[in-house]
């Protein structure tokens, strides 16, 4: 596990903590007032702290062994050698964000780390939140040209959520990528 990632979860086990013993310690409409209010605080905070990336693969949900997550990011590697194009998995607990906010803090991610090279903007975000059941492409406007928003949906559900839905998120996630970087070559092909 890496450094960054490492020091993610243990804030945010931190953060769990203090909330559980700060509730227990009041009464019980408190308690709820409590750790909705210490959820929105962590909330907030991860929004305005966004850690940087440890790889193409930022497993904050702990989808993948550490293994599976090596061969998803050697998967992406390889890509991005052979194309250009940059990719990034992120997983999310649904404590780092509402699930209606799911997608934009996905969009803010693709910009802050920067995911894509910059003259082309040919960066691809994939955000996954287990606890809500949610798969979010963000694709740069450089990727948006040669891969359509129908596109990008019948590769979340014909490829990612199968897997997924036998709670298999490493098949799942290998498939969805396999499938999106084969639509993206040959999308590529077909409109230089």
């Amino acid at each position: 596990m890496t450094f960054f990632k490492y020091i993610s979860i243990l804030t945010l086990c931190i953060l769990t903590a203090t909330s559980t013993v700060s509730c227990q310690a009041t009464g019980k409409n408190n308690k709820d007032d409590n750790s909705a209010q210490s959820l929105r605080s962590y909330r907030q905070i991860f929004w305005d702290s966004l850690p940087q990336p440890t790889g193409y693969v930022n497993d904050y949900e702990n989808l993948y062994t550490d293994n599976e997550e090596n061969l998803i990011d050697s998967l992406i590697l390889d890509f991005e050698k052979r194309t250009t194009i940059q990719m990034a998995v992120i997983t999310f607990d649904t404590t780092m964000t509402t699930k209606d906010s799911l997608e934009a803090l996905t969009l803010r991610i693709a910009k802050f780390w920067g995911v894509g090279q910059k003259e082309k903007n040919n960066g691809v975000v994939i955000g996954i939140c287990r606890g809500y059941r949610q798969v979010r492409i963000q694709n740069g406007y450089g990727i948006e040209k040669i891969l359509t928003d129908r596109e990008t949906k019948e590769i979340i559900d014909n490829a990612f959520i199968p897997g997924f839905r036998k709670e298999n998120y490493f098949d799942g996630t290998v498939n969805g990528l396999k499938t999106l970087m084969t639509t993206l070559i040959k999308n590529s092909e077909e409109k230089p």
